[in-house]
């Protein structure tokens, strides 16, 4: 927490439904700590998201970040949107500067963070679960690394859409018969948490031990896709590097600083 609230304390906040589980106030307010920033992080779970959005501006809030549902909805509220928030068509971090609202998506970039942890991406196969706001920017931004992506999701129109405006191909989740032929799954939906947090999004027996799993699902932090996957000898990413990741972008658009990576993962581990 900032080393004393007081009036000159500045507010920032997570905006979602769920929000309360978050563990983004952890993550920032131990790195505004760090720095000895007089700035707090709240989460907010909104009845009405435009009010909150016009409250919050109103208030002088220095930023917020957007999660379910709201990455797509927000857009229209917002003043502009920086280049790689308007391809993606999501944000998720949003910055106000003297009352002018400007939205970015840090999650590609997070996500793609985590997974050069674990593997070169260059060539390389990936499974996209998923055709969401998350989905979307790490789609954009693997494009970017020369990987072969294939989206897949509940929704096979959105799924589709996705892949033609990247320019990559889509599967429907009934077709997938098979994953030997992919280096990479990644789960961007929300199957793995509450209160489905029993279920996985893709049958385990179609794991194979050469592929490298990412689930987006940070709560519960060892997710059944990920405790199936290790039982079959998967390299494992989980949520927490990607909501690190993305933590760490938004922290510096909203401080102007290098954000204090050891003492925000401590934080949320």
């Amino acid at each position: 927490m900032p080393l004393q609230i007081n009036s000159k304390t500045q507010l920032l906040c997570v905006i979602g439904k769920p929000s309360r589980h978050s563990r983004s106030p952890a993550m920032h307010n131990a790195g505004f700590s760090e720095l000895g920033l007089n700035m707090v992080y709240l989460a907010f779970e909104p009845e009405n998201l435009k009010k909150t959005v016009e409250a919050l501006r109103q208030l002088g809030a220095l930023g917020f970040n957007v999660t379910m549902p709201f990455k797509e909805e927000i857009i229209p509220l917002l003043d502009r949107m920086d280049d790689s928030a308007r391809r993606i068509g999501a944000v998720n971090t949003v910055v106000n500067s003297n009352g002018r609202l400007t939205g970015y998506n840090t999650d590609g970039e997070g996500a793609v963070s985590a997974l050069k942890t674990q593997i070169d991406l260059r060539g390389k196969k990936i499974l996209m679960l998923g055709s969401g706001g998350a989905a979307k920017a790490i789609c954009f931004a693997l494009e970017k690394e020369g990987t072969k992506i294939t989206v897949s999701s509940r929704n096979t129109l959105s799924a589709r859409k996705l892949a033609k405006t990247i320019g990559h191909s889509s599967v429907a989740l009934s077709e997938i018969k098979s994953l030997e032929e992919f280096d990479v799954l990644i789960n961007a939906t929300p199957v793995g948490m509450e209160p489905n947090a029993r279920q996985t999004p893709i049958a385990p027996n179609l794991l194979h031990k050469k592929l490298v799993v990412f689930d987006l699902v940070y709560e519960p932090r060892d997710t059944v896709l990920l405790k199936e996957a290790k039982r079959r000898g998967c390299r494992t990413i989980e949520g927490l590097e990607m909501l690190l990741g993305q933590g760490f972008a938004s922290f510096e658009l909203f401080t102007g600083k290098k954000a204090p990576r050891d003492a925000m993962r401590r934080a949320i581990r």
